[in-house]
């Protein structure tokens, strides 16, 4: 066996590119796999940690106000264990430039529930005055450190704070601060906690309105409208509360695309151990005879030819596995922009052992059933050259057809009848590298497209300004006839389909009369007063269809209102039930204004400062923050491209040499017909030609669905990804991968020069 081990050593030294091919998938499987699941599940377990330690509220109400029988009558319902009570505010600070930023600033209730998490300074305690615990990376964009003083204004109300410590808090991981935001702006928005001398000086008299609930199974969702009426503003849980949900759908998005990675590549891995130790073995048919002749058994020989899959596998998986830690790191630069953890370990499941272990098991298992399929026969059939006898195609019954067919092409046809398997993993490398460059190209595209879009089809207002919650009827007209603006009012409401069975807190805009909202349904139509309209991302999540009765209960109401659904809108974001003013005031709502859309930039500065504003954002602004999302993970998108490139080359030019390989005799004998280099190197090419025509086929096709697949996984409540792939990014792909093929026949070609005459008149 010692010899069988260093005969071993030499024919991977012999076939070196071939395994260098398997092992370069080995290595990508558990990289690309790994190194995704070192992140997902380091924010996993990370975050389950800060939950934990803060002992995270379960659900979350906010009201106007509550009163202590609210409480008393929350705290009695069935599965809820114990309550917290807070004042939550909206406050405006200044930077050192002197730039404003918004600051959500919370008390302290119940000290058991949703605590903070101390970075630097000092934990909250009812002894410290003047005092405010802020977010890390508010303080660390604005500059900000332990004993620093901070001006908080609130209702024309300033206070200089101290900063008694910098925290973290798990309720608000992914905290963008403005429900028009989707990824965080750390120098426009913080939040923290604030003493109970800092509230009153800021001349905050109400209530607490926001109730933190840990609970189990509890009642709230189902009555906590009927028991606020009209004080009720919006419940959440941790599955809809945006800062805490999108936590586990980013961990989810990782996860999910490290197993689609690793599937391909692992698919190729197989395959390309099947046919190279296939082409082994039919290369050393001579050796296989000598070695029986000498004793060996089928057993012996096979398991030899097992340890070659073994032996590539475990080099493989041990390389990848190293490399998927600095991997990891790469990819989690843009993780700690939009997730804020204490901690970024890289932590793994038992799936890397199994990914890796399966890895290994199947390339055993592949090579085994590799040699025992061309094991059998006596010593003497080895030493005679095994020349596959092809069968008659199917396209050969069609003779007129297969007459027009030239030599090349009919001979490339029955030989790649012959090696069914080379054919189909060329067919499925090209077709993977078509799905990985359309994701990576039309993943950016998607997210491009639908923020134009949202902000120059859908909204074309330039400002968007945030109502006070005091304003008047009066203050709300003068405001629309000097802006000559849009109301909007964005209020949550429980909604209920089918007999009432399932019960939803959704978002629901009433808009006015006016020209900044552009939205059409699917058939093209306005939104109109025909009745409540919904985008195609909700209607999926709730089950509805266009002709449905939704039933709302909405905030700031004691009572139940029915709307026939008039229309889908193909919308990306919001996500939400579309009404118009006038439909809502007549089904007896009271329509109350949250948010007003201009269209002249210059309000902006007339409005600044203005009482009845509590904050402004331009639509540009929401335009590049968009931007800014598919900029963070430009980095997996580009891992995509440079992962097909590479996996295109490298399979296409493994199959070259091996089809090379497995033709040196006919090439031989072309020579000596009479053929030149050129011709022999035109119908060596017709095979990457049937692969690259059949694998575009495949490509475009599945690579439209996978790209659907994977804007799937971006979407949530908040936002839904229509797949787009531009034109051009479209041609590029078709670019990139006819020119690696172009790039894998020219190497061939120089292989093709090498061919000797003498040696095929010897044969």
């Amino acid at each position: 066996m010692n010899y069988l081990y260093k005969k071993m050593l030499r024919s991977i030294k012999q076939f070196k590119f071939q395994f260098i091919t398997v092992l370069l998938l080995a290595v990508l499987s558990v990289t690309v796999y790994c190194g995704l699941e070192g992140i997902w599940y380091g924010i996993k377990t990370e975050y389950d940690k800060a939950v934990k330690d803060t002992n995270l509220a379960d659900e979350w109400i906010m009201a106007t106000h509550f009163t202590e029988e609210d409480i008393a009558a929350i705290s009695n319902l069935e599965g809820v264990i114990d309550t917290s009570a807070r004042i939550r505010i909206t406050a405006i600070s200044l930077d050192k430039e002197g730039n404003d930023s918004v600051l959500s600033l919370d008390t302290v209730g119940n000290e058991n529930i949703s605590t903070m998490i101390v970075m630097k300074g000092a934990g909250y305690d009812k002894s410290h005055t003047n005092s405010v615990w802020l977010d890390k990376d508010y303080a660390a964009k604005n500059k900000l450190s332990v004993g620093d003083t901070v001006p908080v204004s609130y209702s024309g109300n300033t206070v200089q704070a101290t900063v008694a410590g910098i925290i973290l808090s798990a309720e608000r991981a992914h905290f963008v601060g403005n429900s028009d935001y989707y990824i965080p702006d750390h120098q426009k928005f913080g939040y923290g906690f604030m003493s109970d001398d800092v509230k009153d000086a800021l001349g905050i008299r109400i209530g607490c309105n926001l109730l933190e609930i840990k609970s189990k199974d509890s009642a709230v969702k189902a009555q906590v409208n009927e028991l606020l009426c009209e004080r009720f503003i919006a419940y959440y849980d941790r599955g809809t509360l945006f800062d805490t949900a999108f936590v586990s759908n980013q961990a989810n998005n990782l996860k999910r695309v490290s197993l689609l990675f690793s599937a391909l590549f692992i698919l190729l891995s197989i395959l390309s151990m099947h046919t190279t130790i296939k082409r082994l073995i039919d290369a050393q048919s001579s050796d296989i005879a000598t070695l029986k002749s000498l004793g060996f058994s089928n057993k012996s020989l096979i398991t030899h030819y097992s340890m070659y899959g073994l032996f590539v596998s475990i080099i493989g998986t041990a390389i990848g596995y190293l490399c998927s830690y600095p991997f990891s790191k790469l990819v989690q630069r843009s993780q700690k922009d939009l997730i804020a953890l204490p901690k970024w370990p890289i932590r793994h499941t038992i799936g890397s052992l199994v990914i890796i272990l399966s890895i290994i098991a199947l390339s055993v298992l592949t090579s085994i059933l590799a040699a025992r399929k061309t094991m059998a026969g006596l010593p003497a059939e080895f030493t005679q050259k095994r020349v596959k006898r092809g069968k008659r195609l199917i396209i050969e019954h069609f003779g007129s057809f297969w007459k027009r067919l030239g030599f090349g092409m009919k001979w490339t046809l029955r030989d790649a009848s012959a090696h069914k398997t080379r054919i189909f993993l060329g067919i499925i490398s090209v077709c993977g590298s078509f799905m990985l460059l359309m994701v990576g190209f039309g993943t950016a595209d998607s997210i491009s497209s639908f923020t134009e879009k949202s902000y120059d089809e859908e909204f074309i207002y330039t400002n968007k300004f945030t109502l006070s919650a005091a304003n008047t009827p009066e203050d709300l007209s003068e405001l629309r006839s000097m802006t000559d603006g849009q109301f909007i009012e964005t209020i949550q409401s429980r909604i209920t389909f089918d007999s009432g069975k399932e019960t939803y807190f959704k978002t629901v805009t009433v808009f006015s009369e006016g020209e900044y909202i552009n939205l059409k349904t699917v058939d093209e139509e306005k939104l109109g007063d025909e009745g409540a309209y919904i985008t195609e991302g909700m209607a999926v999540t709730l089950g509805i269809e266009k002709g449905d009765v939704v039933t709302l209960f909405p905030s700031f109401s004691d009572r139940s209102y029915e709307f026939k659904i008039a229309g889908l809108i193909p919308s990306s974001m919001p996500q939400s039930l579309y009404i118009s003013d006038r439909l809502w005031s007549d089904a007896g709502a009271a329509f109350r204004p949250t948010h007003l859309l201009t269209g002249d930039l210059s309000i902006k500065e007339i409005l600044k400062g203005d009482a009845r504003i509590s904050q402004m954002i331009t639509g540009a602004e929401q335009k590049e923050n968009l931007n800014n999302f598919r900029i963070k993970f430009s980095g997996i998108f580009n891992l995509m491209k440079y992962v097909a490139v590479i996996l295109v080359v490298i399979v296409l030019y493994n199959l070259s040499i091996l089809s090379f390989l497995e033709r040196t005799r006919q090439y031989n004998t072309f020579r000596v017909l009479g053929f030149h280099y050129n011709e022999i190197r035109i119908l060596a090419s017709f095979e990457n030609i049937i692969i690259l025509i059949f694998g575009t086929a495949a490509g475009l096709v599945l690579g439209f669905n996978f790209l659907n697949l994977y804007c799937a996984t971006f979407s949530n409540d908040t936002l839904k990804i229509y797949p787009d792939l531009a034109g051009i990014n479209l041609a590029i792909v078709c670019i990139i991968v006819i020119f690696c093929t172009i790039i894998t026949t020219l190497l061939l070609a120089l292989r093709i020069r090498k061919i000797d005459m003498v040696r095929a008149l010897k044969e």
